[in-house]
């Protein structure tokens, strides 16, 4: 079982390789075949290295899973011409945000270790950060302004819950699951400063290149967490 773990995490290197080439080149046929194996090899991998161990923690991270490929392979067919696909990708990133939420809630068993209740003044940094880039994007967001709003406030909730793991689980599972969060944020930021208020250059690359970071950084964090138990 331990091999097939590590086949199918050497599958999700090569594939995140090739994907994060496939941006830089501008190899569209690449892309088409890396991008929807992503997080069909990770929920693999996910699934192999748990070891027949389930709780309801990895129950919600495997449900965030399948959602984000759902919007990876809707966001494949986003365009101006096809606006809704961006939507329902959106809706299925903001699903995958509060599957994840969920779980890293459910990591947290004693209420007494909760950092709303011992050091609630951490949270506000991610509360100014997701303020500050809405009240930027706000302007050119049109009919999407709702939308991005509600977005925006799931993924800063999902790095406060992240980091509300912090007393809670082993200091290894938290770093990587809280980085991860963080890391993950940083290419939602990303993904929109490059949509709507300054396109630059190879930005397709740094976004998925921090997604795909951020998702393999998440699931590590989840499997630390479950094999302590």
């Amino acid at each position: 079982m331990k091999s097939t773990g590590q086949i199918f995490s050497f599958a999700f290197v090569v594939i995140a390789l090739a994907e994060i080439y496939s941006r830089y080149a501008e190899n569209d046929m690449l892309h088409w075949v890396a991008k929807p194996l992503l997080m069909l090899v990770l929920l693999a991998f996910f699934y192999v290295s748990l070891q027949g161990r389930s709780n309801k923690v990895t129950k919600l991270i495997t449900w965030g899973l399948v959602f984000s490929w759902v919007g990876d392979v809707l966001l494949m067919f986003e365009s101006s011409e096809q606006p809704l696909f961006f939507m329902g990708g959106l809706g299925a990133f903001l699903t995958t945000h509060v599957f994840y939420i969920l779980a890293f809630k459910a990591s947290v068993t004693d209420s007494s270790k909760s950092i709303f209740k011992t050091r609630i003044i951490a949270i506000f940094p991610f509360i100014l950060i997701g303020g500050y880039f809405y009240y930027e994007l706000f302007p050119e967001l049109a009919e999407l302004r709702i939308p991005v709003g509600v977005y925006t406030a799931v993924i800063v909730t999902m790095v406060i819950f992240a980091l509300n793991r912090i007393d809670s689980v082993n200091v290894h599972s938290f770093r990587l699951v809280y980085y991860g969060a963080i890391i993950f944020m940083m290419s939602d930021l990303l993904l929109a400063i490059d949509k709507f208020l300054l396109p630059f250059d190879h930005a397709s690359v740094y976004i998925i290149g921090t997604y795909i970071l951020a998702q393999g950084l998440i699931v590590s964090g989840v499997l630390v967490e479950t094999s302590k138990e």
